[in-house]
């Protein structure tokens, strides 16, 4: 459901223009999950929209949760039988984010993650989008999980730069005072480094958090963890990162993934500190490291006795630093490891 589908009931029907607001109210702000919650609708429309109409355009195969019961994992499956993973975790008390996918599967074949085993299947529409996010409102409200949901990550399934004509429209959608009233500052897109989307980003949502995967300093190291580097390689990235800042004045979030043995050393963190330092403004940087989470590709997860020896040598150099919590590892709903097959 989003504001184009409101418009489009409205017509279908021809019903008069103020049932759009109560529309509106009723799924976004009350979270019904039915047309047949709405009562203030005459009872034939309403038996009329229940059996022609959905109220989204996606339904829940299976919800997983997480022994420690702040990660939570759907299977959805689309209108055409495709299925997608979307995550619910809480990274501490009060705080709920979402964390949604743009694509059945991913295209960018970054070897570490789950994803891109897939291969692209295709892009998810704007409202496939979107309505993963009301999906997990009405989820909240059902099952009283917390008071609201606070945050969006385009961190799941798919590179969601690949998708700009779908994922920049849901962007617009989630901002939206008439519906989602998300604040921008709340929402963020990560991207493997397809530049020319992040211009356009930085042009129509400046205020929309970027967050970057790096995962490695040395272009022969990232090119081999993430084949876009072969187009966009380090020094293509900064001088994207720079204009960046230099238009939008917001701080860049970048993702860094250990890996045992291959990005966790002591020597992978001065790169990152030189390249990082080599920004115009490193001090709009802040750097998000990742422990791996186990996938059945071949890499290893990076002891915590490297991973503080490589957030200490990037905290030394004055830059901005945390290693990110890892959330949902016992239900497979960590980072990097959505995928979807047939077992599912």
């Amino acid at each position: 459901m989003n504001n184009l589908r409101i418009s489009e009931l409205i017509e279908k029907y021809k019903l008069p223009k103020f049932r759009a607001k109560q529309f509106r109210e009723a799924f976004f702000e009350k979270h019904y999950r039915s047309f047949e919650e709405m009562t203030n609708l005459p009872k034939n429309l309403r038996q009329e929209l229940t059996e022609n109409e959905s109220v989204l355009c996606l339904k829940e195969s299976v919800v997983l949760k997480s022994s420690d019961k702040v990660t939570y994992k759907a299977l959805l499956e689309l209108s055409d039988g495709q299925k997608i993973e979307s995550v619910l975790m809480s990274p501490k008390p009060g705080l709920w984010t979402a964390c949604i996918s743009s694509q059945v599967g991913c295209a960018m074949k970054c070897t570490f993650c789950a994803t891109g085993t897939m291969g692209l299947t295709r892009n998810l529409t704007n409202e496939e989008i979107t309505d993963q996010v009301l999906f997990w409102r009405q989820y909240i409200a059902k099952n009283s999980v917390t008071e609201r949901l606070n945050n969006v990550v385009y961190m799941g399934m798919g590179e969601p730069l690949h998708n700009t004509a779908n994922v920049f429209p849901s962007l617009a959608e989630l901002t939206n005072p008439e519906t989602f009233n998300i604040g921008s500052r709340h929402v963020s897109v990560s991207t493997s480094g397809l530049l020319k989307a992040v211009e356009q980003m930085a042009d129509q949502f400046p205020q929309i958090n970027l967050a970057i995967s790096l995962h490695a300093a040395k272009d022969d190291l990232r090119t081999s963890l993430m084949p876009v580097n072969k187009a966009f390689d380090l020094n293509k990235v900064r001088n994207c990162l720079n204009a960046y800042i230099k238009k939008t004045h917001r701080k860049i979030f970048i993702e860094y993934i250990l890996l045992e043995g291959e990005n966790n050393r002591v020597s992978d963190a001065e790169d990152l500190a030189v390249f990082l330092k080599s920004l115009d403004r490193p001090e709009l940087t802040h750097t998000n490291l990742i422990v791996y989470n186990e996938t059945d590709a071949h890499h290893e997860s990076s002891t915590k006795a490297k991973a503080d020896a490589f957030r200490n040598t990037i905290k030394d150099r004055g830059l901005s630093v945390t290693i990110r919590k890892n959330l949902g590892r016992d239900i497979d709903g960590a980072c990097g490891q959505l995928a979807v097959n047939n077992e599912d």
